[in-house]
């Protein structure tokens, strides 16, 4: 009984002394498994210790478990790639995906508006491939291509628009609904404060150009 003691709390020792919390909750299990043999074994059976230990140990496979779906391996399709590597590279991969599961995939056709101006638009839009032009009153202003927002300024002071984005060619864009981004973010600010650099590095360029 005494060497499973020792073997456990050698356990939890090095436990404390790993920085990857993967390994800390593995560690925990094995500690906690040599105690449960204990109480196990011991004469009378020490059932309430048993049954904690039992609760602990799920707790943690449950969140080893958690660790193991987060670090797996990112797979981009060649689209969601190119998007990622032109904009949200400040982003991490599986931060993409999430974001990315917000999203819809849309196309636009040539002459087609994709923005009016003073409707109140409730999209935040990223083009993907193609041109649009960005026009007042009949007047192109600019054009906006692959990788550039369309409707940040909307998404970050919820007035409407103040010009039409009209689509020169074949566009395809990401759209995200305001909200649900909004609700998003804010649950991750880690991420909201990426993606605010994000949208803040397009703003510069379109200032620039």
């Amino acid at each position: 009984m005494s060497i499973l003691i020792h073997v456990a709390n050698v356990m939890y020792l090095l436990s404390y002394l790993v920085k990857d919390i993967l390994w800390l909750r593995l560690l925990s299990i094995l500690g906690g498994a040599l105690l449960m043999i204990m109480y196990a074994l011991a004469v009378p059976p020490l059932f309430t210790p048993l049954a904690w230990g039992t609760v602990f140990a799920g707790i943690n496979a449950y969140q080893i478990y958690l660790l193991v779906l987060e670090r797996r391996p990112v797979r981009l399709k060649e689209e969601e790639q190119r998007l990622y590597q032109r904009v949200f590279r400040s982003l991490t991969p599986r931060e993409f995906v999430k974001l990315l599961a917000l999203a819809r995939w849309e196309r636009a056709g040539a002459a087609e508006r994709i923005v009016e101006k003073g409707r109140p638009l409730d999209r935040m839009m990223v083009i993907v491939s193609g041109t649009t032009a960005v026009q007042v009153d009949g007047t192109a202003l600019t054009q906006l291509g692959e990788g550039q927002f369309i409707g940040e300024m909307s998404y970050i002071t919820g007035e409407p628009p103040s010009a039409d984005v009209v689509a020169v060619e074949e566009t395809r864009y990401v759209s995200w609904p305001q909200q649900d981004l909004k609700r998003f973010l804010a649950g991750n600010r880690a991420l909201e404060a990426a993606m605010q650099l994000v949208i803040g590095t397009d703003l510069v360029a379109k200032l620039r150009a």
